[in-house]
């Protein structure tokens, strides 16, 4: 997990390796000087989605249509941008599980640690998973279980998935969520789970600030989705997802896609995007914002 120096660098590095012409379909920097006519050209060819009939798969396609080759793996990249310090995310190629939490705020107006329990189950999550990989939601159950009884404070959402020969599985609670995007499109989007506004499912430890407030892992979303070579999956708290939306996310996979972006380089620019815009005065919401980035290929790859 990268600490706040290493972020401080990382996003001036950021900002010089962001492509001119995805600042310019992202309309990042040029609200007051016109954009070069050949950035504007490239910007506008990342606006519609190559077309492939990957790209218009239906929903019965993806869970009933020919399988790929069953043995794929996955690569991923992280990037962590704290602002309150409350995330916490681990992942395991080997194993192919990702997963991501997000300490809930609220917690630190009782001077509780916010981040401690997300930062517990991450770590019970990722011990079971180099243990014996399983489904998301046993793993998630299993860590759950392990973070209440080390009597870590706060609560969190989660959200963990897997690969399991072609399948991508998944569960979470809360606004935590990932996206699964095919030839520059999302096919498969996770749903936040809320309360109420501004108010996430969550699973906490009880305790006595405030008592009885989490949700369980029985309200857990769960699910599993094919997946082909070439597939992007991108894995965030809601620090990303508030702050980018679904076709900006799609630009940059895209341009990453076409200009061979590693997944970590991917990761880094997907916060940065969620950064600037978190900084708005009028569409942002300032937070801790995780990005994971993992490209579905082959083993032998």
């Amino acid at each position: 997990m990268e600490k706040l120096p290493q972020i401080k660098q990382t996003l001036s590095e950021i900002d010089g390796r962001v492509p001119a012409a995805l600042r310019a379909a992202l309309r990042i920097g040029y609200s007051s000087s016109p954009v070069p006519a050949d950035i504007a050209s490239f910007a506008a060819s990342l606006q519609q989605p190559p077309a492939t009939d990957a790209a218009a798969a239906t929903d019965e396609e993806l869970t009933n249509g020919a399988a790929p080759p069953p043995a794929l793996r996955i690569r991923f990249g992280s990037c962590y941008l704290p602002l309150h310090d409350h995330d916490a995310h681990f992942g395991l190629a080997d194993a192919g599980v990702l997963g991501v939490a997000d300490g809930v705020g609220v917690y630190a107006r009782f001077r509780v640690d916010a981040g401690a329990f997300a930062r517990v189950l991450m770590a019970s999550a990722l011990a079971g998973a180099a243990v014996e990989p399983a489904c998301p939601r046993a793993l998630l159950a299993a860590a759950y279980e392990r973070a209440v009884a080390s009597g870590a404070p706060g609560a969190s959402t989660a959200v963990i998935i897997s690969l399991a020969g072609d399948a991508l599985r998944w569960a979470y609670v809360g606004d935590s969520g990932f996206a699964v995007l095919r030839g520059g499109r999302i096919v498969c989007r996770s749903e936040p789970q809320q309360r109420s506004f501004n108010s996430p499912c969550r699973l906490s430890g009880g305790g006595e600030v405030p008592a009885g407030d989490s949700d369980g892992v029985a309200v857990a979303r769960v699910g599993e989705v094919v997946v082909r070579d070439g597939d992007v999956v991108v894995v965030g708290t809601d620090g990303l997802f508030d702050n980018v939306r679904d076709e900006q996310l799609e630009v940059v996979v895209r341009m990453g896609t076409r200009l061979g972006f590693s997944t970590k380089n991917m990761a880094d620019i997907l916060a940065g995007v969620a950064f600037e815009t978190s900084r708005r005065i009028l569409m942002g919401k300032p937070d801790d914002i995780t990005v994971l980035v993992a490209f579905i290929v082959h083993s032998d790859s």
